[in-house]
């Protein structure tokens, strides 16, 4: 008696590749026009440029350390993008953020160098 190895249904068909789609068309700026405003400063800036040259003034005039320099910046960031909100969703989206930050080992490292704090 001749043993041969196990029968299967064959060679398996080809797989078709699926068609292709076309990326879906979103409303609003492209990437490329949010990367062109950012650099001639017209829009898309996470902070208002004021806010963060009055921030740093202060830091460097030794006025705030490097996490108050980081509560005034985050408070410029809720209230530019958020605006009027009810305050309890403001106050979460800040602790959004400085979770966010706190998190972040790259982030807190400068923070914590930026304010000289060893």
């Amino acid at each position: 008696m001749k043993i041969s190895g196990p029968k299967g249904p064959g060679p398996t068909p080809p797989v078709a590749e699926p068609a292709k789609k076309e990326p879906a068309k979103t409303e609003g700026p492209s990437f490329q026009d949010v990367l062109q405003a950012d650099r001639t400063g017209q829009a898309g800036s996470v902070a208002p440029t004021g806010a963060v040259a009055e921030v740093t003034a202060k830091l460097r005039a030794g006025e705030v350390t490097g996490a108050e320099a980081v509560d005034l910046l985050i408070e410029a960031v809720v209230k530019q993008q958020v605006g009027e909100v009810a305050s309890a969703l403001r106050e979460r989206i800040r602790d959004a953020l400085h979770k966010v930050i706190a998190a972040d080992p790259v982030l807190s490292e400068k923070i914590r160098q930026l304010g000289g704090e060893d």
